[in-house]
């Protein structure tokens, strides 16, 4: 079973118990869809404590579900969960850095009351210029943009825009971007195949991509991804700026 209740304004409580299927997620649709497409942000608290299985019907329902609603994620500001099994807790720690747009949190089932304060607190935003910040235009091979806060899609838009004109006069460009304060991103820039189309489009006119200053995970990421992409891809610390530069200069 799958229900949906509004404990407050903007914050939900969704209670999954026994053998939840695809009927309970039509449920949450209904009654969660009129919030995420409502202004402002809001707060989760899953209660996941009874709950004994899913079935494969109900996991594709909410996988389509949680797509459709793509862009308006990033209205959820904090979500907690109610359980006693470790599993979730795991998965949510690797949740965390793909979505640090999104504050999660499990709690015991004798936390509940807890948890309702927790995602009822939600974090205000403090951000006071642009996510993301043009240095250097690429005239001269090298384009350089700096990360400061939560990325949108006008923010992909300008990079976009200059990396296409620098690509124009160069033939192949250079990156380096410095990761000053990363909040994550928009999900709205996942919902159009424009973005992805133009962000898979433009690896053919890499040469070097350095970034500077990342998180550990995305540091991780950039690692992993390396070997595999087609264009030169390092990580830097942020006190190695000047050899990140030197590097994706050369390339």
């Amino acid at each position: 079973m799958l229900s949906v209740k509004e404990l407050k304004p903007r914050i939900f409580e969704i209670k999954l118990s026994g053998f939840v299927e695809a009927s309970d997620i039509e449920t949450m649709k209904r009654d969660l869809t009129p919030a995420l497409e409502a202004g402002g942000k809001m707060g989760l608290v899953l209660r996941m404590e009874n709950l004994d299985d899913v079935t494969g019907d109900a996991l594709i329902a909410d996988t389509r579900f949680e797509m459709s609603m793509l862009p308006q994620w990033s209205k959820v500001g904090r979500v907690a969960v109610v359980t006693e099994k470790q599993a979730f807790e795991a998965l949510l720690n690797w949740f965390d850095p793909i979505l640090p747009m999104i504050e999660f949190r499990t709690f015991a089932p004798s936390d509940a009351s807890a948890a309702e304060i927790w995602a009822a607190d939600l974090p205000k935003s403090d951000a006071t210029g642009p996510g993301l910040r043009i240095l250097e235009d690429g005239s001269d091979g090298l384009l350089v943009f700096e990360i400061d806060g939560k990325l949108t899609e006008e923010d992909a838009d300008q990079v976009f825009d200059a990396f296409d004109c620098a690509v124009e006069k160069q033939g192949k460009i250079n990156l380096m971007v410095r990761v000053k304060d990363y909040e994550g991103f928009d999900l709205g820039l996942l919902g159009g195949g424009d973005f992805l189309t133009s962000k898979f489009g433009a690896i053919g006119n890499i040469g070097r991509y350095a970034v500077v200053g990342a998180p550990g995970w995305m540091r991780t990421m950039v690692q992993s991804m390396g070997p595999l992409l087609q264009f030169g891809m390092r990580a830097f610390d942020a006190s190695d700026d000047a050899a990140a530069l030197e590097w994706a200069s050369a390339g």
